[in-house]
């Protein structure tokens, strides 16, 4: 079979969507198919009124939220051995906070000796 453009020349492809047979200067290879001129524009035609297809989050922002929820969850952490543990002895929480800044030693001591470890 004969090239559908140029009848003089032979056909060495199809088209996979209309089954024009193409020489070798005709046929378009895209993703390991065969395609036509025709075709081939038709599908970039209707990608391109879909819009850029999103590949999903980018790294950076992966690694914000992976960032975010490791405070979140150190944030909760804190609180319920406060709750269980702190309260009970030292009161409310601003107090709490300041001997965290003024002696951290101390609050791990406590925990260290309530806890167990």
């Amino acid at each position: 079979m004969n090239c559908d453009k140029h009848p003089e020349r032979e056909g060495i492809a199809s088209c996979i969507i209309c089954g024009r047979i193409m020489c070798e200067e005709c046929k378009l290879r895209l993703g390991g198919k065969n395609y036509c001129q025709s075709c081939a524009d038709r599908i970039f035609r209707e990608r391109s009124v879909e819009g850029p297809v999103d590949e999903g989050m980018g790294a950076l922002k992966k690694l914000l939220i992976t960032f975010i929820l490791i405070i979140a969850f150190l944030v909760c952490l804190f609180y319920i051995l406060y709750l269980v543990y702190l309260a009970p002895y030292y009161g409310s929480l601003q107090n709490v906070i300041s001997i965290l800044m003024e002696d951290p030693q101390r609050i791990i001591r406590f925990l260290s000796w309530r806890i167990g470890f």
